[in-house]
């Protein structure tokens, strides 16, 4: 079993106190412990508040063993839906159900906790394809369209470190798609240059992405009657954004057409600088593919779709979170001193981490204690 954190790197979860959500603050003390698994009970000495220190993590209020959950989300994560892991791990269907509600709330958190700071050179958005109950068109007008029908990830992603930057579940809708926008502008540092941008062919990229990084320029008074004159959104010198789109027939693709969008002339140094032949959005859409053979309910021909839609947001957030931090990338190993492959995950080419987590880290990770 992995060793537990030590108390320094836990923190105080009492909002009222001052050395709220502070880490090696030197105010927790272990009252005791208590379990199969010895939990730790903890007491803060500054406000006198005792607490489990597995409140606000995916572990709170578990009735099973750490080994098991550990288990549950293992089988989740390599295709198994609930009802075959149950079957699997020897626990009760609403076990399972429970541990992805939990763990989803709580990767959401981790996920915008950790995914801070970004300087990457390009960003490729893309939405993926599924549903929850049953598909848009068996839909009948007793249905809840918030609840039942397509249901769409639209992603964010960095293809030189492979780091999934921005998630937002639910329909393929011009208003998620902005908020997409918004929270990848976000997630990257204050003195970090403007990315360049690559997508497909969807229509409402080009205006969204200029409300984002676009620059607002007020024009001079001209001290007459009526209304000054709107503020005009102009297009930022440095803004590259190119669509590629892609011509099918017969389901095979016959033609892939890239459309400069804004900073043609820069376009060639960008995709010389990101070590790329042409244009492409190549590093979303296999990530696409790895999300659905790993997350069952996303699988495009299954049994083991989701039956509530919130189910399916709490799993992406899961699939998400062991993407950036859990899984090793092929394409981003490097040789150590000795000529060995040392293996690393999209978080620690983004360098937002130093070790492959485990399973068991995640599930012990406070939200809180991350900032």
């Amino acid at each position: 079993m992995l060793p537990r954190p030590d108390v320094d790197q836990l923190c105080c979860l009492n909002s009222e106190c001052t050395l709220y959500s502070q880490r090696q603050a030197n105010n927790l003390v272990v009252r005791k412990t208590y379990g199969t698994d010895q939990i730790r009970y903890l007491r803060c000495r500054r406000c006198g508040e005792e607490f489990s220190e597995r409140k606000e993590t995916a572990l709170f209020n578990l009735k099973i063993s750490e080994a098991k959950a550990v288990s549950v989300l293992d089988h989740l994560d390599v295709g198994c839906g609930v009802v075959t892991t149950a079957q699997l791990v020897h626990v009760a269907k609403d076990t399972v159900s429970r541990l992805i509600r939990v763990t989803g709330r709580v990767s959401r958190k981790i996920h915008d906790c950790k995914i801070r700071g970004l300087r990457p050179l390009a960003i490729q958005c893309d939405e993926k394809w599924s549903y929850a109950v049953k598909k848009q068109r068996h839909l009948t007008q007793k249905d809840d369209i918030t609840q039942a029908g397509d249901r769409w990830d639209i992603n964010s992603l960095d293809p030189q470190t492979k780091l999934l930057i921005s998630l937002v579940p639910g329909s393929r809708t011009v208003e998620n798609v902005q908020q997409l926008m918004t929270d990848t502008a976000s997630r990257l540092a204050s003195d970090a240059t403007k990315p360049a941008f690559f997508t497909d062919g969807a229509p409402f990229y080009p205006d969204l992405i200029l409300q984002t990084f676009g620059h607002y320029y007020w024009p001079p008074r001209t001290y007459t009657r009526g209304r000054p004159k709107a503020p005009i959104l102009r297009v930022p010198h440095d803004l590259v954004y190119a669509q590629v789109v892609k011509t099918r027939q017969n389901g095979r693709i016959v033609n892939v057409e890239v459309r400069p969008i804004f900073g043609k002339n820069k376009l060639p140094t960008v995709i010389k600088a990101l070590g790329w032949n042409k244009a492409n959005t190549s590093a979303i859409e296999r990530f696409n593919l790895t999300d659905r053979c790993r997350n069952r309910r996303k699988a495009r021909k299954t049994l083991a779709f989701s039956k509530r839609a919130r189910f399916h947001d709490w799993m992406s957030w899961i699939s998400a979170v062991r993407y950036n931090f859990y899984h090793p990338h092929r394409s981003l190993r490097q040789k150590n001193n000795q000529g060995r492959w040392m293996k690393r995950t999209p978080a620690m080419a983004a360098g937002l981490a130093d070790h492959l987590f485990s399973t068991l880290e995640l599930l012990r990770l406070c939200p809180l204690g991350l900032g």
